[in-house]
């Protein structure tokens, strides 16, 4: 089965190139446990809260403009549907991918979203990508037609300018070390020494 099968696409995501194309993964909502959603739940609510009292409100009408409920881990097939009003699309990928990669899905206006949850032993922060950060912060501010379109020109300088030798180490550097934090059964010494 091919990966196009296995996601709900649109004009957006049809039109990428294949080079980034490849990062696009199945979200397999099924997968997800009762911990899972009630670590949503847990995480939106305390998200919710604060933030009404902090940000600015655009990020709230934001949550409800881009899919992404308290009660529930986001269906990005559902995001992409209503992203698609606002002219973007919400693919899923497999945690870490190259930093010109992400760079370049905002420059075709796609959010890249980890379909991964954190751990329950790491509600509060995770090192890792996860669907809470990306779908909850990413999300909510690209409703803004000014600050999505300032976030597809930065992809698209982005995905240009990220791409040395350097980069990509420092890129493989902290995705191993992000990792190894997240994982379970992992000892400091293996984390320090990451």
């Amino acid at each position: 089965m091919s990966i196009k099968s296995k996601y709900e696409s649109n004009q957006l995501i049809d039109n990428l190139p294949k080079h980034i194309r490849q990062f696009i993964k199945p979200q397999n909502y099924e997968n997800y446990t009762p911990i899972n959603q009630a670590v949503w739940r847990y995480v939106m609510r305390k998200y919710v809260n604060y933030l009404s009292g902090v940000a600015h409100e655009s990020y709230l009408k934001g949550l409800e403009q881009t899919g992404v409920g308290v009660e529930s881990i986001p269906s990005m097939y559902g995001m992409n549907r209503i992203l698609k009003e606002i002219g973007w699309a919400a693919v899923a990928v497999d945690g870490f991918i190259p930093p010109y990669a992400f760079m370049e899905f905002q420059a075709y206006k796609v959010l890249v979203i980890a379909s991964d949850i954190r751990q329950l032993e790491n509600i509060e922060y995770t090192p890792a990508p996860d669907i809470i950060h990306e779908s909850a912060d990413h999300a909510p501010i690209i409703a803004n037609p000014d600050y999505a379109e300032y976030l597809r020109r930065l992809g698209a300088i982005g995905a240009k300018a990220i791409l040395s030798k350097h980069d990509m180490d420092l890129y493989e550097a902290v995705k191993k070390l992000s990792i190894l934090k997240e994982a379970e059964g992992m000892s400091q010494e293996e984390i320090l020494d990451a």
